[in-house]
């Protein structure tokens, strides 16, 4: 029986195609609910209980959760992994806000452009943005089709959680969390249990609190850096994906359903990525589009929904999938990228500016 390990081949996998499905995934969830202004529209709501774009970023976190466990037991250095993470999220972030401000608010604002342009609040968003704490920030006279969500660019408001699970396997990692076998799950398992209790309250279920993202994210990445740790003695076979959707469907009217849905996404997304055909890696020679997509469609969502009447979900998805997909291009290959292949400068002068900090 195979292993996780022996799967894992340097950058040689599906991850980048994974990740591109999974922010594809989300544009098309969201065309629904841009188009009928209902949270809940959408497949797989009634059949799952969540939209596609729930599942979607649950897929992200076990992504994430994999990979950077990685990155940092290949390169267990502070700067590195700060420089990497840096340079990954922001400057196509701060591109992005500073787009929203200046081109779709004022063509969706109720107000005059000189009050637009004057108000405070829109020379407040890129940073608000930037911050990650304002991440869903609105506009001035900006209004969405969605009444219970007034933010420009919802999508945004998953990235905190994403920095927060970075800095706790960073804090894990100090801790001397992956020294040793043993210390790995002295350190691990109390968190994961603690995670998986959390996920049978109703807590978990509370889509309006911050704890229940907490819970889902943690869950998610946890178990994408438990797969990384122990790969070597976590079997990967399509079996193991039948026994956790049999979980799942068991669970389904139970406290534990959101745990196994954990589960199962992490199980059937690190197979994915890592058992299919080496045919479809051809893909990582294209560039990782999907941060992009993620936080480039919805903005155009809503231009799109609110200067075309009656477009319909997949009216919608059908012109902003290559719009944003199109944006997402140009910011990989003249943002992202060259910004990237600055990260180990950055590592030497984080490190730099570290030892200062202690040697004064």
């Amino acid at each position: 029986m195979k292993h996780i390990a022996d799967h894992v081949s340097g950058r040689d996998n599906n991850f980048n195609l994974i990740r591109f499905a999974a922010a594809g995934t989300v544009v098309f969830a969201h065309s629904f609910i841009v188009a009928t202004g209902d949270r809940f529209a959408g497949p797989f709501v009634a059949a799952t209980g969540h939209d596609l774009g729930y599942h979607a970023v649950n897929v992200f976190f076990v992504a994430s959760g994999f990979l950077i466990a990685g990155s940092w037991l290949a390169t267990p250095s502070l700067p590195a992994f700060l420089s990497a993470r840096l340079l990954r999220l922001w400057p196509a972030l701060l591109l992005c806000a500073a787009l929203v401000t200046l081109i779709v608010g004022p063509g969706l604002t109720a107000l005059p452009l000189h009050d637009y342009l004057h108000a405070r609040g829109t020379w407040e968003f890129v940073p608000r943005v930037a911050s990650l704490i304002g991440a869903n920030s609105t506009l001035p006279g900006v209004a969405t089709t969605l009444a219970t969500d007034p933010a420009i660019d919802a999508p945004l408001w998953t990235l905190k959680y994403e920095v927060l699970c970075y800095l706790a396997l960073a804090t894990f990692g100090l801790c001397g969390g992956f020294s040793t076998s043993r210390h790995f799950w002295l350190c691990m398992a109390p968190i994961m249990v603690v995670l998986a209790v959390l996920s049978l309250m109703p807590i978990a279920h509370d889509v309006t609190h911050p704890f229940d993202h907490i819970i889902r994210f943690g869950l998610c990445f946890g178990l994408g850096t438990i797969a990384r740790y122990a790969a070597t003695r976590v079997p990967l076979t399509a079996w193991g994906i039948a026994a956790a959707f049999g979980f799942a469907l068991l669970a389904r009217e139970t406290v534990a359903y959101e745990f196994a849905l954990c589960l199962l996404t992490a199980y059937a997304t690190i197979w994915a990525a890592l058992v299919p055909s080496a045919l479809l890696r051809g893909f990582n020679r294209l560039g990782d589009y999907s941060y992009g997509l993620y936080i480039y469609a919805y903005p155009i969502q809503q231009v799109l929904v609110q200067r075309i009447p009656r477009l319909t979900p997949l009216m919608l998805f059908a012109l902003a999938m290559p719009l944003a997909l199109a944006l997402a291009s140009v910011s990989w290959h003249w943002l992202e990228r060259p910004c990237l292949a600055r990260k180990r400068d950055l590592a030497v002068w984080l490190g730099g500016f570290r030892r200062a900090r202690s040697n004064p």
